[in-house]
């Protein structure tokens, strides 16, 4: 596995992050959302910090070269597993659905109530598809540990997939809870958003320590 994969994986991690953490802190200096510790007192959503004037001109930029960045990143993924004979139609039906959805969520953030649906549907296949593609990926390099065993630290691998499991498993149990409305604990939405959009761009990090670095011999 080539070193470009593992500097393209800090990208996905590091650039959401950036992106929602500054966004957020310039919504509050701008009195446009509330303060607090979004992750545990959920006062307001990601969608929120990203949708006004001026925080959705930086907020957009961003989210599309993470955009970019998932498709590049899975794109050398499946090039370099392809090296060693390992190929997945199924990875790439999930990259262009990730990358997709997620442009249709970032396009209409913050646009008119009209668009409201659009936003909605992209973040939802969004979240579906890229946690299916993380599972999978987890799967692929499971499946062949013969193979990557020079390539990857397994150990680490193995807890990437526990996490791209349990992010499957509770996704369809806390569906129900993000499409219905709960009166008495109406921040509960914004919780698991937030803690749950963590978890999926921890792959990345993960992602990148399990991923041995080459190393290339130096000439006499």
């Amino acid at each position: 596995m080539s070193n470009r994969l593992r500097s393209i994986s800090l990208a996905c991690f590091f650039l959401p992050v950036f992106t929602v953490i500054i966004s957020y802190l310039i919504s509050i200096k701008l009195n446009l959302v509330a303060t607090c510790i979004p992750n545990f007192e959920g006062c307001t959503s990601i969608s929120r910090v990203g949708r006004y004037e001026p925080v959705k001109f930086f907020f957009k930029p961003m989210m599309y070269l993470y955009s970019l960045s998932i498709f590049f990143f899975w794109n050398i993924f499946l090039q370099e597993i392809s090296n060693i004979r390992i190929k997945s139609k199924y990875l790439i039906i999930l990259t262009y659905v990730t990358v997709i959805f997620l442009f249709l969520y970032i396009t209409f953030l913050g646009e008119s109530e009209v668009y409201s649906f659009f936003k909605r549907i992209g973040i939802y296949f969004y979240i579906l598809s890229i946690v299916l593609l993380q599972f999978s990926s987890n799967r692929i390099l499971i499946s062949n540990k013969k193979k990557l065993s020079k390539n990857f630290n397994y150990k680490i691998v193995n807890f990437n997939y526990y996490l791209s499991s349990f992010l499957v498993i509770s996704g369809l149990i806390l569906l129900p809870i993000l499409i219905i409305e709960i009166e008495a604990f109406p921040q509960i939405k914004n919780i698991i958003s937030w803690n749950y959009f963590l978890l999926i761009q921890l792959f990345f990090l993960i992602f990148f320590f399990s991923l041995k670095k080459l190393t290339y011999p130096t000439s006499a």
